[in-house]
C-alpha cells in the first residue's frame, strides 16, 4: 500500500510541474490508451461472444440432424415391425390366391407351376414359396390390376419376375410369365 501511495504522489508531482500545455498532452495520450484498452477488450469480449454462438448455432444444428435422424429412425422401426407382422400372419396358399384374384379380374388362370421353397435371400428365418404363373391374351390395363392385386394382398406376396411378350395376331394383347412369391417366418 506504501509502494502505491509514493507512486501516486511522485505521478501528481511530476504532473503538477508540467506547463498547462503539456498537462492537456499528456491527459489527452492517457485517454487514447485508456480509451484503447477499452476497445480491446470489447473486441475480445465481443470475440468470445461470437465464438460461442458459433458453437451453440453448430450444436443445434447437430441436434436438429439428430431429431431428424431419429424420426426416421423410428419410421423405419414401425415399418420393420409392421413387415415382421405381416410375415407373421397366417400362410398363404399361393396358387389359390393367385386364381382368385386372377378370376376376380375376369382373367383365366389356368398356367400354374409352383417352385420350390427356399430361404429368402440366404436367410434362414423366412422361407419363400414361388408360383410360375403363364397368362395368354391379357390386355395391359387388366394386368396393371392383377399386379396391383397380387402384391397389395394379405400376407407379403411379391411379383419377382415379369416378362411380357406382344402377340402378332393382336396388338392390343400380350402374353405374360410372372414369378410370384410369398414369404413367412419359420416357426
Amino acid at each position: 500500500m506504501e509502494l502505491l501511495r509514493k507512486l501516486r504522489a511522485d505521478l501528481e508531482n511530476t504532473l503538477s510541474r508540467l506547463a498547462p500545455r503539456e498537462r492537456a498532452l499528456v491527459a489527452a495520450a492517457a485517454a487514447a490508451v485508456a480509451l484503447f484498452s477499452i476497445l480491446m477488450v470489447a473486441t475480445s469480449i465481443s470475440r468470445g461472444v461470437r465464438a460461442r454462438e458459433a458453437r451453440i448455432d453448430d450444436k443445434t444444428r447437430v441436434l436438429s440432424q439428430i431429431g431428424r435422424l431419429a424420426q426416421g429412425y423410428r419410421a423405419v422401426q414401425a415399418e420393420r415391425q409392421a413387415m415382421e407382422a405381416r410375415l407373421k400372419g397366417p400362410p398363404i396358399q399361393l396358387m389359390s390366391y393367385v386364381s382368385q384374384t386372377g378370376q376376380r379380374f375376369g382373367i383365366e388362370v389356368n398356367d400354374l407351376r409352383p417352385g420350390q421353397s427356399t430361404g429368402a435371400g440366404g436367410n434362414d428365418k423366412v422361407v419363400e414359396d414361388s408360383v410360375e404363373v403363364n397368362l395368354t391374351r391379357i390386355d395391359p390395363p387388366r394386368l396393371s390390376q392383377l399386379l396391383r392385386a397380387l402384391e397389395s394382398g394379405p400376407g407379403v406376396v411379391k411379383v419377382r419376375r415379369l416378362r411380357v411378350s406382344t402377340r402378332s395376331d393382336d396388338p392390343n394383347l400380350v402374353d405374360v410369365m410372372l414369378l410370384v412369391a410369398t414369404y413367412q417366418l419359420k416357426g
